[in-house]
């Protein structure tokens, strides 16, 4: 990629529009999979890809390309297209800083590129036949997923920036007679070596999943209730991160208003943070796809709205400063706001005390599926453990949980003392595009309404 960074660096000197830039990348997918006896491995399937942006006389145009060798036609269509274009709108980004810069993840552990396909085979395997032997019966699965990403942003301000990216994940699922089911995903970035030694997690799981086998019924209706991190993790990114991208704010007049900057959104202990450079965990960038620095952004403080995420453009628009949320899920189209590391801050309170306060509620765990529409959410959770007088008694029935959000947030009594950050490679998607790699989490939160059927 260094050849092809220094090529970008050329043909941008040479740019004939007010701004251009050149993001180009090359990326490895690898998938292996164990379900019972049966496994299957795909890749490394690498590709190459690249987007071409220019603004001229204050219009965009922008163009894909597949190949090195197409950079230069993609400037000039880039261009071209720009001519035809109406003119853009907003005030003109402010460009950050010229820098030039190299990231790799190689200094941080053993890389994933490092470890050999036999060897992810085998710990496939083992895990899933581990699984299976504590079930005794049903059924278990294994997947390891792993994307390996060379990404160069060059632009005729002078910024050149390369990051070397080892994403990777592991998904653990098992299903019992009755449909009975459990999953949990472990991803990281950087080193494989999180991945080993997962024997006693993978035990509690399936000890969990027979225990939960034995439910009883719970009523529709609205409960006390402590979400586990995942949850609030869910929660905060599904639910609320994706209200403050500020793209999608500029085209929702009466959401921006909603949460325009000190309104209150949730009560004094929830705190929101988005933060690229946590650089264990997927999502995270040193650079985003504008090239603009990684940042620590305070999203809510003491529940009101701090800040939202910005691209440079959106940045301009409402003369603040970018955020280094810029990402592009697909090449071809610009970048948008989008979360990264996206979790509640944790409190003082211990889980143990937080149950004390649930006479009659719910402790809910896991995230299944759900949906959202505008500040509405629909959440499957995984488990649900009916709670009497602080101490857990049983195991319920998969449920769901739904309500407004800023109600929700309102109705946060108090938050534990942990943090717990759950990865995705392929956990995000917005407006149909494809997915990209984020983490999302938090501690466990004490909610004193939540609608539960």
């Amino acid at each position: 990629m260094q050849k092809y960074r220094e090529l970008a660096e050329k043909l941008l000197m040479n740019s004939e529009a007010d701004f251009a830039e050149l993001r180009i990348e090359q990326t490895a997918k690898s998938t292996v999979v164990q379900a019972g006896l049966n496994h299957t491995n795909s890749g490394p399937v690498e590709q190459f890809s690249g987007t071409a942006r220019v603004l001229s006389e204050n219009r965009w145009g922008i163009h894909e390309f597949s190949s090195p060798d197409q950079m230069q036609n993609a400037l000039n269509l880039a261009l071209s297209l720009a001519m035809h274009t109406r003119p853009y709108p907003n005030p003109l980004p402010v460009l950050p800083p010229a820098l030039r810069d190299t990231y790799s993840d190689d200094s941080n552990g053993v890389p994933l590129s490092d470890v050999s396909l036999r060897e992810k085979t085998f710990l496939c395997r083992h895990y899933c036949d581990l699984l299976g032997a504590s079930l005794t019966s049903g059924s278990a699965k294994v997947t390891y997923d792993e994307l390996l990403r060379d990404r160069v942003i060059v632009n005729s301000s002078g910024t050149s920036v390369r990051e070397v990216e080892n994403l990777g994940s592991i998904k653990v699922q098992a299903v019992l007679p009755g449909d009975f089911a459990a999953s949990e995903q472990f991803a990281v970035r950087g080193s494989f070596d999180p991945f080993r030694g997962r024997e006693k997690h993978i035990e509690k799981m399936s000890r969990n999943l027979l225990t939960r086998a034995k439910t009883t019924g719970i009523a529709p209706g609205v409960y006390r209730v402590i979400l586990d991190p995942e949850l609030t993790g869910i929660l905060i990114h599904e639910a609320f991160g994706h209200l403050i991208e500020a793209d999608f704010l500029e085209n929702n007049p009466a959401v921006a208003h909603m949460l325009r900057t000190g309104s209150m959104v949730g009560s004094e202990c929830v705190n929101i943070i988005d933060d690229s450079l946590l650089m264990n965990h997927p999502g995270s960038m040193k650079w985003d796809d504008e090239g603009t620095p990684g940042a620590r952004t305070k999203l809510v403080s003491s529940g009101r709205i701090v800040s939202w995420l910005h691209t440079m453009e959106t940045a301009a628009k409402y003369n603040v400063v970018p955020t280094g949320n810029a990402r592009i899920s697909e090449h071809g189209k610009p970048p948008e706001a989008r979360m990264t590391c996206t979790y509640m801050e944790p409190g003082t309170t211990p889980l143990e005390k937080l149950k004390l306060h649930l006479d009659n509620g719910l402790y809910l765990k896991g995230f299944m599926g759900g949906a959202t529409d505008m500040d509405r959410f629909s959440i499957a959770v995984q488990e649900a453990w009916v709670v009497k007088d602080g101490t857990i008694q049983k195991p319920g029935t998969p449920v769901m949980i739904s309500g407004k959000v800023t109600d929700v947030l309102g109705s946060i009594l108090d938050t534990g003392d942990n943090l717990q950050l759950t990865g995705s490679l392929s956990g995000c998607s917005r407006r149909g595009g494809n997915a990209i790699a984020v983490t999302y989490g938090g501690p466990h939160v004490l909610i004193s309404e939540m609608q539960v059927r």
